[in-house]
């Protein structure tokens, strides 16, 4: 049964603070901001998501491994942690994205994976600080490249014209891995890949220096967020 520890020091909710704040401030320096972009990471992991995990937690637990590589894409499409990490196993993966929506709409994100032992997802509104949804399961997840199963994250969002987004993603696979593919609809159209040429429509480039204001912004709400405390499966 799980353990747990005790509670972790500020130096670790510095750290949470920066899972926010970092791939924000990459937007805001990028020098074609209106592009949608993907920060990847691969690590060295044997932790399995327990019951009371939040997404924050995960991204702590995933900081804590081996860093395997880092990639900057634009677009999630049969990522596999082989070509990109040289590993199958024993592996956690995670991936953020910024943007400002050009369109208001029911947003629908659908995401294919493999994490055997659970993960995570979250949407913040930057412009209030906002968590517009958050999706945590230890379930063994596999898709099995058919969209039609239940295994499929899926993640419905109300956004608006001219304003700023951040999502993330973070899983746990322990062998065997899959690759990766996220999707995307409006307004309950068609379906199409996550990348930054279908995308384009649905993005606007922000005006100069929003994207850093909004990073720093989320201080409070990271600060005050309540201490962690680590859990490890047994």
């Amino acid at each position: 049964m799980p353990v747990s520890f005790p509670q972790t020091s500020a130096r670790q909710g510095m750290k949470s603070l920066w899972t926010w704040l970092l791939p924000l401030l990459c937007v805001a320096v990028a020098s074609d901001v209106h592009a949608l972009t993907f920060d990847v990471e691969f690590r060295d992991s044997t932790y399995q998501v327990v019951g009371g995990d939040t997404y924050d937690d995960l991204v702590l637990e995933h900081q804590s491994g081996t860093l395997l590589t880092t990639l900057q894409i634009s677009g999630i499409d049969g990522l596999s942690s082989v070509a990109s990490a040289g590993v199958n196993a024993d592996y956690s993966t995670w991936i953020t994205t910024s943007f400002t929506a050009a369109v208001t709409g029911t947003y629908t994100f659908q995401i294919g994976t493999d994490w055997g032992r659970g993960g995570a997802s979250k949407a913040i509104d930057l412009g209030t600080s906002s968590v517009l949804d958050e999706f945590v399961t230890t379930d063994d997840i596999w898709w099995n490249y058919d969209w039609n199963n239940p295994d499929v994250l899926t993640s419905v969002l109300s956004l608006q014209q001219g304003e700023s987004y951040s999502m993330g993603w973070v899983g746990f696979e322990g062998c065997c891995g899959g690759s990766v593919t996220f999707r995307f609809s409006v307004d309950g159209g068609a379906f199409q890949t996550l990348n930054d040429t279908n995308f384009a429509p649905y993005e606007s480039t922000p005006e100069p220096g929003t994207a850093t204001l909004l990073g720093l912004g989320l201080v409070g709400l990271a600060t005050s967020r309540r201490t962690r405390r680590s859990k490890r499966g047994c």
